[in-house]
């Protein structure tokens, strides 16, 4: 008797822990939404001016196929405005201008090589993109990010990106664009 009710408590003990861990690796696909804000940087050099930030009508969009535990792809979209008279690029923005942006992006989650954890995601993620400000120009970006997942279905995520015009404009060039999203498992 003793024996069964050893076996039954060490059930149940592995029972409870493996219950508490609410996320085991699927293929899924996530929508993100959420706010963004966009450095106006000097040209040539990314750290000054560090706290002129443009946040009007500051949305964004992601949708996101991770198809490993480590990889996924994300292509996201978002809006932005720098007001008139806001400093921008080595001058003053002459008129409102709209900041739109798309980009496709590999996704690498890396936070099983650090340590455990069934509700933070860290991850890197470099690709192209799509920059109109004045004038469409191509970007090369280098994001890293993190994610913190409330339950299995609903997360937030932080994400910074460093973003490479290729063919530099007067408005439309290199920049750091941060993102505050609401992640949704679908």
């Amino acid at each position: 008797m003793k024996k069964i009710i050893i076996c039954l408590f060490i059930s149940v003990i592995g029972f409870s822990a493996n219950a508490q861990r609410f996320y085991s690796f699927e293929k899924n696909w996530k929508a993100s939404v959420g706010l963004n804000t966009v450095g106006s940087v000097n040209t040539e050099n990314p750290f000054k001016r560090l706290g002129d930030y443009a946040f009007r009508f500051p949305v964004a969009f992601a949708i996101e196929y991770q198809w490993t535990e480590q990889f996924a792809f994300e292509q996201d979209l978002s809006l932005n405005s720098f007001k008139a008279g806001s400093y921008i690029n080595n001058g003053i923005a002459p008129e409102d201008l709209t900041y739109f942006s798309t980009n496709s992006n590999l996704k690498w989650y890396f936070t099983d090589h650090l340590f455990e954890s069934d509700r933070v995601d860290l991850f890197l993620s470099g690709g192209l993109g799509l920059l109109y400000v004045d004038d469409l120009t191509t970007t090369a970006n280098l994001s890293v990010g993190i994610q913190y997942w409330f339950n299995q279905d609903i997360g937030l995520r932080f994400q910074s990106y460093s973003k490479f015009a290729l063919d530099k404009k007067l408005y439309a060039n290199n920049h750091f664009q941060h993102t505050l999203m609401a992640v949704f498992r679908l």
